[in-house]
């Protein structure tokens, strides 16, 4: 997603300070690894003894997501051989990650798989992929697209379209600032009018008309005031612009679905929620979950008071039972033992 259309930079996975014991002995090594002709850097966590380890990829949310080594000795610490990378064009690998789709992202990750599965001190039976936020779609898209991925952990990632996603953070800065209920989903309705526009090409009589009416309601100035600039612009800038149209987010990203990759899903899958979350609309995506479920391995946790990164009482800490949820469920599927 583009920060200049859609500020996607608000829903970067959040920075994980865990509060855990590190007792456990983890090794810590530099590695590389190629997509084509990209190469990521990143650190490898292992767990400590011999023999063949289970492992897990992290997933970046978007915007520049550097290694998340905190998460990724978290892991370790519980058994799990870690790969956590510097996201293409950020740190120290190469690329850039703003010249693609996010969904093109998921290359990345399976080539972190492929360098995982590689070695002899992993055990390529057990290599799964965890992500937050914009990882919450990568992860499972990925393993809907390899046979490689046993496992699946999913923290925020949002059941609706990145479309929708936006709409509903948008929709809730709004309601920070006072605008009534009415005034949201009016507001809201015209969001979504004039982006199917921009992303199908149909409707432009519509959506002209829309925005000719918008202007005149005492929302729209909240509206214009809103990150993304969309609406501070004329309508001809707006309507009648092809490189917008043309644009990543309009014409590849927005109206991904990601029910698609949960119905391809056929290994064990946790899906981790914050009640209070403000980006991802928790209930509708976690309800969007279960009607994809059908005989598949769906586990679905939403800690009550936690926000997007999980996280309690103003960002401090996480949520009680939070890390604990996730050890527990690999040991349940006999990741780790």
């Amino acid at each position: 997603m583009r920060v200049s259309i859609a500020p996607a930079a608000l829903t970067l996975a959040l920075g994980i300070c865990l509060a855990c014991s590190r007792a456990a002995s983890v090794q810590e090594r530099s590695v590389r690894f190629a997509n084509g002709n990209v190469t990521l850097a990143g650190s490898l966590f292992l767990p400590d003894g011999a023999g063949r380890h289970p492992a897990v990829v992290l997933f970046h949310g978007s915007g520049p997501q550097g290694r998340d080594a905190s998460m990724a000795r978290w892991f370790a610490e519980q058994g799990v051989a870690a790969l956590a990378y510097d996201k293409r064009g950020v740190g120290e690998s190469s690329g850039d990650f703003r010249r693609i789709p996010f969904l093109d992202l998921t290359g990345d990750g399976l080539a972190a798989l492929a360098f995982l599965k590689a070695r002899s001190d992993i055990d390529p039976r057990r290599i799964g992929v965890w992500g937050l936020s914009q990882g919450g779609w990568l992860g499972p898209l990925a393993a809907s697209q390899s046979r490689e991925v046993a496992f699946v952990i999913a923290v925020s990632g949002p059941g609706v379209s990145p479309g929708e996603q936006m709409v509903f953070l948008y929709g809730n800065q709004l309601r920070d600032e006072g605008l009534s209920e009415s005034a949201i989903a009016d507001a809201s309705a015209l969001r979504r009018q004039v982006w199917q526009y921009l992303s199908t090409g149909n409707g432009y009589a519509e959506a002209k008309a829309a925005l000719a009416l918008a202007r005149s309601r005492p929302w729209f100035q909240a509206l214009q005031a809103q990150q993304d600039g969309l609406f501070a612009k004329s309508d001809s800038e707006i309507l009648d612009n092809p490189g917008l149209r043309s644009s990543l987010w309009f014409h590849v990203e927005l109206n991904y679905d990601p029910t698609g990759a949960l119905r391809k899903l056929s290994v064990p899958a946790l899906f981790v929620f914050g009640e209070k979350d403000e980006l991802v609309p928790v209930m509708k995506s976690a309800d969007i979950i279960r009607a994809n479920q059908q005989d598949r391995d769906f586990t679905i946790k939403v800690f009550p008071g936690a926000d997007h990164g999980i996280y309690v009482g103003g960002g401090r800490s996480h949520a009680p039972g939070y890390l604990d949820t996730m050890r527990d469920w690999m040991r349940a599927k006999g990741i780790i033992r």
